[in-house]
């Protein structure tokens, strides 16, 4: 399973990428909404875990760009915006999970599993 991970802060994008490849996913790791793109086009992923607060261009942005073109890889937006209004906006927008930063691990590992076996089950 393929994913593609957008987070712009280093640690913090380290942590996931290595820790869900011990899960035994690919992870393809940008850290710049400007990527999101070419990245998209160039591969197939199973889910997308997106970061709102990008440099470049926001991941709300990239988020509802991608779904008015028909994008219907599983979307898990993984922020530090909180409150309910962040949350409602970003699951209105598209988004098919969101998870507040600080996070488990398990937990991100848990959603995604959800979101492509759900995912799967439309195919």
């Amino acid at each position: 399973m393929r994913l593609l991970l957008v987070e712009d802060d280093e640690i913090l994008g380290d942590g996931i990428a290595e820790g869900l490849r011990e899960y035994a996913y690919t992870v393809d790791w940008i850290k710049d909404g400007n990527q999101f793109d070419s990245a998209i086009s160039a591969n197939k992923y199973d889910a997308i875990i997106l970061d709102w607060n990008l440099p470049g261009e926001p991941g709300l942005n990239l988020l509802r760009r991608n779904r008015d073109a028909g994008g219907t890889v599983p979307i898990l937006m993984l922020t530090a915006r909180d409150t309910l209004e962040d949350r409602i906006t970003g699951l209105d927008q598209g988004a098919d999970d969101y998870l507040v930063k600080p996070f488990d691990l398990d937990e991100l590992a848990a959603r995604i599993r959800a979101l492509i076996r759900r995912d799967h089950g439309r195919s």
